[in-house]
């Protein structure tokens, strides 16, 4: 006589990568002793990212439950952190971010639970009406609970009250999508540590997602007040079209940190520099952050400490080029030749992938009033008017972490900054082009919009010249007047 398998069972697992595969084994094994084979490649995937979430994220012990039902299969994860999964919108090249999408897509149903120990419950359901192929979705903020009621408005009296004044939540969050890429790739790196170094660097992990957790959840639930009253415009009025997310330009940011937290956030920032060292030196897939978006975190970082000495809050003061005009790590760009853009008789400019000019053809250097030893080398801020620069280097961020860029092969208008501080309204064109080293260079053509005869046309617009690699679009097409690199 066959036993009937059960129809509820429980796995409990330490917060580390091979966690991930012991789940992914488990759910799949009591649905194949359940009869229900259909479910096993869906909710396998589904729990694969729950579980890596946790493992990432909240950096305790596991508890995965299955539940398989006539009609679905439920599956649990339970850990010990309170920070609640954080949906991103990153593109399809991202080394991160789209696990809760994935989990949207092959699930028939999806949620959290905050548990009354301070732990938190993902759930997700599976039934015989999930496609086998992930699909394109998005996966929406208010499909999860609603921030905007999980902080309180006065501090505990052990807590201590922060003000961050003046913080951008555009370029928070392209910093948020950065650390992102850089915790997860030092956490699924443990695994080939020794184990004391494995321990430490998990306990740093988890102080670090705890410190950033408090400054994420709070924005992001001051975003969705502020969007409630009225006040969250788009992220800029940076004309080019983008995928960032509507919000206010500024909040003061008000934080309840536990007094026994404050030490946390120097942590964060030692985490946070370990991984900027290792991308710099190519040992991650991630890029270095640009020197704006590690600016932000450690003013973030600092102002809690400070206050909770005593001090008064200091206003963030934005990104301005001349704050922030070293680029920390040199990229290497020698398989990528610049005079198909030096030499060329219209107006052009490439950047490389550390936001830093590489080369600018002669009139467009007449035009902006630069001499090329002035501008190569600078960060492109450097011709972006100042009001537009938080947007550009939160969107340039964005799409180094994620992928995401819309402004890419589009024909765009925009002012550019010229060296006197006035500006130029330009039509422009930008493709990325990726070198054999793994690099990648934006080269943009670039022509005043009022006055489009003032460069010298090449010979055959639909190419871009003779030692171009790509074709470009003539520029007398009316161009879109609508952040990104």
């Amino acid at each position: 006589m066959t036993q009937r398998a059960p129809t509820s069972a429980k796995l409990v697992l330490p917060g580390e990568p091979d966690s991930v595969s012991q789940a992914r084994d488990f759910v799949r094994t009591a649905l194949m002793r359940a009869d229900r084979a259909d479910w096993a490649e869906a909710a396998s995937l589904a729990v694969s990212e729950l579980v890596t979430n946790a493992v990432l994220h909240a950096h305790s012990g596991i508890e995965l439950r299955v539940h398989i039902k006539p009609n679905h299969v439920r599956l649990e994860v339970l850990d010990r952190s309170p920070a609640l999964p954080m949906p991103r919108s990153y593109g399809a090249s991202a080394s991160t971010g789209r696990g809760l999408e994935l989990v949207a897509a092959v699930t028939s149903d999806h949620g959290v639970e905050l548990l009354g120990d301070g732990g938190k419950l993902v759930w997700c359901c599976v039934n015989s009406e999930i496609p086998s192929a992930v699909v394109d979705v998005k996966f929406e903020w208010d499909d999860w609970p609603d921030l905007a009621e999980t902080t309180p408005s006065e501090p505990l009296s052990d807590h201590l009250g922060v003000t961050l004044l003046g913080l951008s939540p555009t370029l928070w969050f392209a910093a948020r999508e950065h650390h992102d890429a850089l915790l997860r790739e030092l956490a699924l790196g443990q695994a080939s540590l020794p184990e004391d170094e494995r321990q430490v660097l998990a306990d740093d992990l988890a102080a670090a997602d705890t410190a950033r957790s408090r400054i994420g959840d709070a924005l992001v639930a001051a975003v969705e007040r502020a969007s409630r009253m009225g006040a969250a415009p788009s992220p800029s009025a940076d004309p080019r079209p983008s995928d960032l997310r509507a919000v206010p330009p500024t909040l003061d940011l008000e934080l309840n940190v536990p007094r026994g937290d404050v030490t946390l956030y120097a942590r964060l920032q030692d985490v946070l520099d370990a991984g900027e060292r290792k991308a710099q030196a190519d040992e991650l897939l991630a890029r270095p952050g640009l020197p704006e978006i590690v600016a932000v975190r450690d003013w973030a970082c600092e102002q809690v400490i400070a206050q909770a000495a005593g001090s008064p809050p200091a206003r963030w003061v934005g990104a301005f080029d001349d704050r922030f005009a070293a680029v920390a790590a040199e990229q290497s760009t020698a398989d990528w030749s610049g005079e198909s853009v030096s030499q060329a008789d219209t107006g052009m400019i490439a950047v490389d992938d550390a936001n830093r000019i590489l080369a600018v053809s002669p009139p467009l250097l007449v035009v902006l009033g630069w001499t090329r030893d002035e501008l190569v080398g600078r960060r492109v801020v450097a011709i972006v008017p100042a009001r537009f620069r938080e947007a550009h280097v939160a969107g340039f961020s964005r799409h180094v972490s994620t992928g995401m860029g819309r402004v890419l092969d589009t024909a765009l208008r925009l002012p550019v900054l010229r060296a006197d501080g006035g500006e130029v309204e330009c039509s422009l064109f930008i493709h990325a082009e990726d070198t054999p080293q793994g690099r990648t260079v934006y080269v943009g053509r670039i022509e005043p919009a009022l006055n489009p005869g003032r460069f010298t046309q090449i010979a055959d617009p639909s190419t871009g010249g003779p030692n171009l690699p790509f074709a470009l679009p003539p520029l007398n097409s009316p161009p879109q007047a609508t952040g990104g690199p």
